[in-house]
């Protein structure tokens, strides 16, 4: 990720706090639409937190910011990447770390890999990471960030929900 970007991340989890994971996701979501993903999904509340279609491939993605080098997940996360894996749809955990050189981790997750409640380390993600389709949405996720993070800084999720809402491919969860 470019050092602007971080700067403009660490900004927004600075002045937004606890709200930084919830923007976070809906800036991938934002990403997804701009580097072409089809029928998004974004859900703020329950059930896994993005889903979307890229070419004939169905995407979950259960999305997790970290203010240290480890995170833990809960067992109804797990339980939802594996509903969605048994329906045949690829899972994924993104994972956005608080280090000056994170990027943005895509880990490909089957169900049983992972254990919930128990610390996960993010250099252990490197063994699952989905190099290319982290190439893919790099560009379009920095670009979010460049384009969003005022609106997300000045007007939290709701500035974002707006944007999101205005996209033909966008689906209301």
């Amino acid at each position: 990720m470019n050092p602007d970007a971080r700067r403009l991340l660490r900004e927004l989890a600075s002045r937004r706090g606890k709200e930084y994971g919830k923007l976070v996701q809906k800036l991938l979501a934002l990403a997804l639409l701009d580097a072409g993903a089809t029928e998004v999904y974004e859900r703020s509340t329950q059930g896994i937190d993005l889903e979307f279609r890229r070419d004939a491939i169905r995407f979950a993605v259960e999305v997790k910011t970290c203010e240290g080098r480890k995170l833990r997940l809960g067992a109804k996360d797990l339980a939802g990447l594996e509903s969605r894996a048994n329906a045949g749809i690829a899972t994924y955990l993104a994972v956005l770390g608080p280090g000056l050189l994170d990027d943005l981790r895509l880990a490909r997750i089957a169900p049983g890999e992972l254990v919930a409640s128990k610390d996960l380390f993010l250099v252990e993600l490197r063994a699952y990471r989905d190099a290319v389709l982290e190439a893919w949405i790099r560009p379009a996720f920095e670009r979010a960030i460049h384009r969003h993070t005022q609106r997300a800084t000045t007007e939290g999720q709701s500035g974002l929900d707006v944007v999101l809402s205005q996209a033909p491919e966008y689906r209301h969860a």
